[in-house]
């Protein structure tokens, strides 16, 4: 019983975002020009559409359904995009197209509380991600999935459970060709459990020893190895919508499931990133990028929800939105920090870290920066502008103040003293610098912390060339 395999029925579908609930009658086809529909949204199937239907006829019941192409290519991405989520209950995981997936769980029913309560968080999980799904664990792989497929989730309990349930099920739901159903037809074999009852080996002799293996692998008579599949280095996600959006706030609802599935990829893989490249494509314009950034790498969904919404909020679109794409690049380990011993009070006291993301997703990039020390001796080539929360190799000083001029400000000097509203207090202490002679930005200065009658601490220099001025150039807090 460790086997759990996720069946995606509408896959076809749900590669377009929000088709399933559009208000719009929204069909799939191979060819929207006359194949038979595949799949249809609850819309279509209110206006009389079915699965099956010819396009033709469908339209002639609904006068405004709209055929979507069906997007194999699109459908092995979203696959591949959930396998990846699905590494955060277990790395084993494995493709089984086109509509499925199939995760070895042996080592995690204890961390997730047992059989029921991983299918239950999976399966919550993947509808979550806006993918109607059917779960099913199992002692076998195949087993698994081929009950999942016929719409049979929940827990399989051992191998005789599990051939009670394989037996009640169609021979339709063998992986056969035509040819071997025909067979079965003819021989009055309707359901697994006429199969299971007739001797291996004369089913080998009449329909080849395919079939036989294909039972043995179901009821785990016989080895089934799946392909562990192997999450790419970063993550790229594209979603092609069933209709094109005019308002960029109308989007986040779409890149919502992108979002999701690049937190649980990253869960996954005890990572986070810092940035997401987004790119919006249009009709007949260039694409319409952006790059969406945090102070630290995370991986929290709400957060970088929140940051979207913010972005999207001052977005001015110059066309509609047809399709979506969703790329992180830098994927760097998270590795876990301490845990705190009075958790309830170190909440209440933490800062709000995502403050200044959300300043810069509302106000722009340029809007909110932080300040680097650099190892330069004169004040006001000490430090630059950079990103909120990058690191630096240097600590700035404690001596000297936060609070810099623009440009120095002189001072008048009354009976050989600076004046600033009255006379100053030098104190005892000073600073020389001389430096900059190798950049043409030389200086020569005396510094002093000098206070006034009222008690204001200020940051003055005397220059020691030319007139030997004197000069505010900065403020103590």
């Amino acid at each position: 019983m460790h086997w759990l395999a996720i069946h995606l029925p509408k896959l076809p579908l749900e590669v377009y975002p929000g088709a399933l609930a559009s208000s719009l009658p929204l069909a799939v086809g191979l060819d929207p020009g006359g194949e038979p529909i595949l799949l249809c949204n609850a819309s279509a199937q209110g206006r009389g559409v079915r699965p099956g239907l010819a396009a033709g006829a469908a339209r002639a019941l609904a006068a405004d359904l709209r055929i979507l192409l069906r997007r194999p290519e699109a459908e092995r991405a979203a696959l591949e995009r959930l396998a990846a989520w699905c590494i955060r209950f277990t790395p084993q995981v494995s493709l089984a197209p086109p509509a499925g997936l199939v995760l070895d769980v042996a080592a995690s029913l204890r961390l997730f509380g047992g059989g029921e309560a991983i299918r239950a968080a999976v399966e919550t999980g993947v509808m979550g991600l806006g993918y109607g799904c059917t779960c099913c664990l199992a002692p076998t792989a195949g087993g698994a999935l081929i009950l999942a497929e016929q719409g049979q989730g929940g827990v399989i309990a051992g191998r005789a459970a599990l051939r009670s349930a394989l037996a009640a099920l169609p021979v339709s739901a063998l992986d056969l060709d035509r040819r071997g159903r025909d067979d079965l037809a003819a021989m009055g074999l309707r359901r697994l459990a006429d199969l299971l009852r007739l001797p291996r080996a004369g089913l080998a002799a009449r329909l080849g020893p395919g079939l036989v293996r294909q039972l043995g692998r179901l009821l785990g008579d016989e080895p089934d190895p799946r392909p562990a599949f192997a999450p790419p280095d970063g993550y790229a996600g594209q979603l092609e919508l069933p209709a094109e959006v005019p308002d960029a706030g109308g989007l986040v609802f779409a890149c919502r499931r992108l979002v999701e599935e690049l937190c649980g990829y990253l869960l996954g893989r005890q990572a986070g990133v810092q940035r997401l490249e987004w790119r919006l494509s249009h009709a007949d314009l260039p694409d319409t990028a952006f790059v969406l950034g945090a102070s630290t790498p995370g991986r929290d969904p709400a957060v970088w929800l929140a940051l979207l919404r913010e972005r999207l909020g001052r977005l001015t679109l110059p066309a509609p939105v047809r399709a979506l794409t969703l790329m992180a690049r830098d994927v760097r380990p998270l590795l876990p920090g301490p845990l705190d011993l009075l958790p309830e009070l170190a909440q209440t006291i933490a800062p709000d870290s995502g403050l200044l993301d959300r300043l810069r997703a509302r106000l722009g990039e340029g809007a909110v920066r932080g300040l680097q020390a650099l190892p330069d001796h004169r004040p006001e080539r000490a430090w630059r502008w950079c990103l909120p929360g990058e690191a630096g190799l240097w600590q700035g000083r404690a001596d000297r103040p936060l609070w810099l001029l623009p440009e120095p400000r002189p001072l008048d000097v009354r009976g050989q003293r600076p004046w600033y509203g009255g006379p100053l207090d030098l104190g005892t202490e000073r600073e020389r610098i001389e430096t900059g002679w190798w950049d043409g930005l030389e200086v020569a200065r005396d510094y002093f912390v000098a206070t006034t009658d009222g008690g204001a601490r200020l940051w003055i220099y005397r220059d020691r060339h030319g007139r030997r001025g004197w000069f505010l150039h900065g403020v103590f807090g």
